[in-house]
């Protein structure tokens, strides 16, 4: 470990290098405190006024909202994060914001965008007691348009994948119906979730525990009565291509365990699969089944993969904690022989359908895959010389993983794999690091440092610009700013804003922040072009 004096020094000659970046980036700008926008940066425009709350982006990047007035409801037992405030939706890249509900919560379930950025959904009124509220829909595709209310109790809602259905339960019953306004026919009492086949034509939905945690199935096109797959139902899937779907029932033989059921969604017809199963999944494709099998509540399962119609498959690793297929769906990484004290095992891929397992690191805590497939990354502990936390890089295929740095605090790809990028050398516990990049297929033998002292990465849409942020140390906000990767240039927006930051508006041309400790508070947007 490195003394304090020394940490301390590292920080302060790091915000003096940022400082010092920002000022010859710019000079305009508007003040902080005192009711200037800040010298340096100062890009923003000021697009709501007021102390916002939970910002949140529209996927097509076209409306963003916030809660203004957000307080956390008095009652005991709530989560601290938990607010309850005034809904505001706004057009990006800017435009008049409007007041579309009170009593919405920021927790999961309490608003949520169609999928096509054509509606709005949210609760009002939300009761954290019963965690429910009146759901209410909005046309973003008409300015002037009120919203729609739909149901008065509602606690759970699913928008079908090409937005023209929703499932909502409302106080216990399963509704179904086209959006925005309906009609919704009644589907089943006791739900507690549900969800659509990507196609949309059918709907799984799963009855409360109270109800024998049943797993049924309906068809969103014509109505008609479920039919029922299963009771006492944990996790259930549907696969990527809709033609299966996979669900676990409580096991008889293994008390705390599930069995593993799947059935065609031609015919329906479930038919058990595995034995003491703790996880599975499809990939990407829908082509292959993965599960654990044979596990007890005290002894994780071993890991089998194979078609996914529920054909026998065969094992390839033991004592399995989690497992992800690659984005092409030709291999699958696990963390093998996995240790729940230490949270990490041995870093294993295998080539399907029918290549070895290669084991290419030890004491893995997580792992990724690259965009296409062709690589895997992952995080190794390393207890000699000195205890380090280091970026491995395994090409698939290759006989081992290469390291790619030492004392790595979070990682990823670049679009096409065109490198694999990180934070390192960190400072002030993890607050300032080092942004580093390794060209792929590697060329060099050394990362190449693109940025120094950030806290965040953020990647825009086409893999061109980065949104970073940067703690500061005379306040729990952040500064932001953008990187070009083709020109390396960076242009610092605003400072003291708070995180996360948003790209938004088409092509991501603007990023969206809010900024809450200054005299104008309020949603702030900038342009994000250099």
């Amino acid at each position: 470990m490195q003394l304090r004096r020394l940490v301390v020094m590292g920080a302060l000659v790091a915000l003096s290098l940022s400082v010092v970046g920002c000022k010859r980036e710019n000079s305009g700008g508007g003040g902080g405190g005192g009711g200037k926008r800040a010298a340096v940066g100062g890009q923003g425009a000021l697009l709501a006024a007021g102390m916002a709350a939970d910002l949140r982006v529209s996927p097509d990047g076209q409306f963003v909202t916030y809660l203004l007035e957000a307080k956390k409801p008095r009652l005991d037992g709530i989560p601290s994060q938990m607010l309850l405030g005034e809904l505001y939706v706004a057009p990006v890249p800017g435009g008049s914001p409007r007041k579309v509900g009170a009593g919405v919560t920021n927790v999961p379930g309490g608003q949520l965008f169609s999928k096509d950025s054509r509606y709005l959904l949210f609760l009002t009124g939300y009761n954290p007691a019963n965690q429910a509220g009146a759901l209410h829909v909005l046309s973003l595709t008409e300015p002037t348009a009120d919203p729609l209310k739909l149901g008065e109790g509602v606690s759970y809602m699913l928008p079908s994948p090409d937005g023209e259905l929703l499932a909502f339960v409302d106080n216990g019953v399963l509704k179904l119906g086209p959006l925005p306004a309906g009609p919704f026919q009644d589907v089943g009492g006791e739900v507690s979730t549900a969800q659509f086949t990507p196609d949309g034509k059918t709907l799984f939905f799963k009855r409360r525990l109270a109800a024998a945690g049943g797993l049924a199935a309906v068809s969103a096109q014509k109505p008609e009565a479920p039919r029922k797959l299963g009771d006492y139902v944990g996790d259930y899937e549907v696969s990527p291509d809709g033609l299966h779907v996979a669900w676990q029932v409580r096991s008889e033989a293994e008390r705390g365990m599930y069995d593993l059921h799947l059935a065609a969604l031609a015919d329906l017809k479930p038919r058990k699969v595995a034995t003491g199963v703790r996880v599975f999944g499809f990939s990407k494709d829908g082509k292959w089944l993965a599960r654990t099998e044979n596990g007890k509540p005290e002894l994780l399962g071993d890991l089998h993969v194979g078609p996914a119609d529920g054909s026998p498959g065969r094992k390839v690793g033991e004592r399995v904690e989690e497992f992800s297929f690659s984005p092409d769906s030709q291999a699958l990484g696990f963390l093998e022989k996995y240790d729940p004290s230490a949270r990490a095992g041995l870093m294993a891929v295998v080539q399907l359908p029918d290549g070895e397992t290669r084991r290419v690191g030890d004491r893995v805590p997580n792992f990724t895959w690259g965009s296409d497939g062709r690589y895997v990354a992952f995080l190794s502990r390393f207890l000699k010389p000195i205890y380090s936390v280091d970026l491995m890089l395994y090409p698939v295929g290759a006989e081992k993983a290469e390291k790619v740095h030492a004392g790595v605090f979070g990682y990823g790809f670049t679009p096409g794999n065109a490198e694999v990028i990180f934070r390192t050398n960190c400072i002030r516990e993890g607050r300032a690091c080092d942004f580093k990049a390794l060209p792929l297929p590697k060329s060099q033998p050394e990362p190449v440092t693109w940025i120094q002292g950030i806290f965040s990465y953020k990647l825009s849409g086409d893999g061109q610009r980065f949104l970073v942020t940067y703690a500061r140390m005379d306040s729990d906000t952040y500064d932001v700013a953008v990187y070009d990767m083709k020109s390396k240039a960076r242009k610092t927006l605003d400072q003291r804003v708070q995180i996360p930051a948003y790209f938004a508006g088409s092509g991501d041309s603007h990023v969206v922040y809010l900024v809450t400790q200054s005299q104008k508070p309020g949603v702030y947007l900038a342009p994000a072009a250099m």
